[in-house]
C-alpha cells in the first residue's frame, strides 16, 4: 500500500507556521479516516520521521493523539496499529452517536439560524451538483463528497451552540469521519443527500418529531451498511487458506 505521506522533500512541503507535530498528526489523520492507510497497518516512528524530515519527538506527540482519538493503537518498537475496529465496537458507537445526534437534532431545531440554514442549502446544493457532473473523476467526486458531508454534519453540530455537546462530539468525530468514509463508498449517493434536504428542510422548519426521526433513520441504515462490510471483512479474512 503506498504510505499517502511519503513524498518527496516531504518536510520542505510543511507550513512553518503549524507545529511540525500538529501537521504529522493532521496528515496521518487525514490518510485513516480517507482510507488511504488501512485498519491494521503500521507506522513506526523513524519511517515517519524520515518522510517529514523531524526528529521522533513531534512524532511521538503526532502519534498520541491519533491514540486519544482512538484511531490508533500503541504497538512494540516505537509504533502504533491504526485500530480495526469489530462490529460490537462499531454497533455501541452507531448507538451512542444516535443518542448524541437526537440531542444535537433537537437543540438545531431550537437554535439555528438563517445563516446555518443557508449554509447548509448551499453545502447540499454543491453535492447534488457533484452528482450530476459526469466529467469529474470517481476518485475525486468521492473525496469532495466526503469533505460536504462532514460539512454538512458539523453544520448541524454548530448550530446547536453548544460547547459542551460539541466537545463530546469531537472526542468521537475522528472515529465517526473515518467510518463515514466507509458509507459514503457504499451508500446510494443520492440517496444520502436526498435524506440530508429532507434534514434541512425539517431543521428549517424547526419540525423536530420530524428531523429527530429522519436522522435517527440515516444513521440507522449507515450503521447496518457499515456493519454488514465489517463483518464480510472478517468472514473473508477467516476463509482465507493459512
Amino acid at each position: 500500500m503506498m504510505n499517502p505521506f511519503k513524498t518527496p522533500s516531504a518536510g520542505k512541503t510543511l507550513d512553518p507556521s503549524i507545529s511540525l507535530a500538529d501537521q504529522i498528526y493532521e496528515k496521518i489523520k487525514n490518510g485513516i479516516i480517507r482510507g488511504e492507510i488501512k485498519p491494521g497497518h503500521r507506522l513506526f516512528e523513524a519511517e515517519v520521521a524520515k518522510n517529514f524530515d523531524a526528529s521522533r519527538t513531534p512524532v511521538r506527540e503526532a502519534f498520541r493523539r491519533l491514540e486519544q482519538d482512538s484511531l490508533a493503537e500503541r504497538v512494540a518498537q516505537g509504533g502504533i496499529r491504526v485500530i480495526q475496529l469489530d462490529a460490537q465496537t462499531v454497533e455501541d458507537l452507531f448507538h451512542l452517536r444516535i443518542i448524541l445526534e437526537t440531542h444535537a437534532i433537537e437543540l438545531a431545531c431550537e437554535r439555528i439560524t438563517a445563516e446555518e440554514i443557508m449554509a447548509l442549502k448551499q453545502i447540499t446544493a454543491q453535492a447534488i451538483e457533484l452528482l450530476k457532473s459526469s466529467d469529474i473523476d470517481r476518485d475525486i467526486a468521492l473525496n469532495r463528497l466526503f469533505e460536504l458531508n462532514s460539512a454538512f454534519h458539523d453544520t448541524i453540530y454548530n448550530a446547536t451552540h453548544s460547547r459542551f455537546l460539541m466537545k463530546v462530539l469531537t472526542n468521537i468525530r475522528a472515529v465517526v469521519l473515518s467510518m463515514r468514509t466507509i458509507s459514503i463508498r457504499l451508500d446510494s449517493l443520492r440517496q444520502v443527500w436526498v435524506e440530508h434536504s429532507e434534514i434541512m428542510r425539517h431543521l428549517e422548519r424547526r419540525d423536530k418529531e420530524h428531523a429527530v426521526r429522519l436522522i435517527n433513520e440515516h444513521i440507522s441504515k449507515t450503521a447496518v451498511q457499515i456493519l454488514a462490510f465489517i463483518r464480510s471483512q472478517s468472514h473473508d479474512a477467516c476463509a482465507q487458506p493459512d
